[in-house]
């Protein structure tokens, strides 16, 4: 589905999806490019010549990203005639336009470029900002103000905006545990086989905490079930209190479970952060209704393991430990 079948490029579903999420560069810079008279090549050659056509353009940009060394640069074709350069800055944008005119390409296609900085936006924002922008640059060049090919970029930018505020919704719900309004355990083991696959090496260790509430059922059975969620928010807001900026707190599979992910955390730390949170729980409700207590089973990575499912089983086995034990503690295996 992001794919265009013409060139084998990615195609505007592909772009849509590579905006989400932080900016790898401060600066953004989007190169356009329309190629110049498919459509009469089309009309007079065929439709086999017209895409033999597209399909040079979109190896040559290709390999000028290649053979630049722009790192972090992705081709897109966008629909017809148009093709897409995300690039990290606005140096690298003008380099490839001077090795298009060294190639003698910039006959064949138009082009504009267009920067914005990235600083405190997201991705998304950023393209947003500056490809109606773009647009215009193609347009003038093209002298093709209130065409079909205006109204048909316009539509697509809205599309554009429409489907990231739509995808920005369904990322919320999908990652959002909707009773304690945290991240989900979705979230939590995205997050966490992020870390083990990508970062390790550089940021250390990973601790891990599975903090299972002791106190739920006596809100169930006196409160009822809403009352019980009204202490597991309350409950996962006081946990969060609890942690650092960078740190992350998730709501578990049920009841009043959550999972603490601490980054660079090694074993006597994280058992150190837990048993600092049980402290700060045991006291911080001795005034509620019913008292809260805790019990945390503890892990790190790599010392316990370096995949997600072996530390999920060892978190909780010390988990069952803690509970075992008397409850209101933190326990490794």
């Amino acid at each position: 589905m992001g794919e265009d079948p013409v060139t084998g490029l990615p195609n505007l579903l592909a772009l849509i999806t590579d905006l989400q999420g932080p900016p790898k560069t401060d600066r953004l810079a989007i190169a356009g490019f329309e190629v110049r008279n498919v459509e009469s090549i089309n009309r007079e050659f065929g439709q086999a010549e017209g895409d033999r056509v597209i399909q040079v353009i979109a190896d040559t940009l290709v390999k000028a990203t290649a053979d630049l060394g722009i790192e972090g640069s992705q081709v897109y074709r966008i629909g017809g005639d148009q093709f897409c350069v995300l690039l990290p800055g606005l140096s690298h944008a003008d380099d490839l336009v001077e090795y298009l005119r060294m190639k003698g390409m910039l006959g064949k296609v138009r082009h504009a470029v267009v920067a914005c900085s990235c600083v405190n936006k997201d991705l998304e924002d950023a393209f947003l900002e500056v490809w109606p922008l773009l647009i215009d640059a193609l347009e003038s060049q093209a002298g093709a103000r209130g065409t079909q090919m205006k109204r048909l970029a316009r539509v697509l930018v809205g599309k554009v905006r429409e489907t990231i505020e739509l995808l920005k919704v369904s990322r919320k719900l999908a990652y959002t545990d909707d009773i304690s309004g945290l991240p989900n355990q979705r979230a939590a083991r995205h997050l966490i086989g992020e870390y083990l696959a990508k970062r390790m090496d550089t940021e250390g260790p990973l601790g891990l905490l599975f903090a299972d509430g002791d106190n739920l059922k006596v809100y169930n059975d006196n409160l009822g079930y809403a009352g019980g969620n009204e202490m597991i928010r309350r409950l996962g807001n006081l946990i969060s209190s609890e942690t650092s900026p960078g740190e992350l707190v998730a709501r578990w599979l049920s009841g009043d479970e959550f999972m603490i992910i601490l980054p660079g955390a090694g074993k006597k730390e994280a058992m150190e952060r837990a048993q600092s949170i049980c402290r700060a729980v045991e006291a911080q409700t001795a005034q509620w209704v019913y008292p809260v207590t805790i019990s945390v089973g503890v892990v790190s990575a790599p010392e316990d393991g370096t995949d997600l499912e072996t530390l999920i089983t060892k978190l909780e086995k010390a988990n069952a430990r803690a509970k075992k034990f008397g409850k209101n503690r933190a326990c490794a295996i």
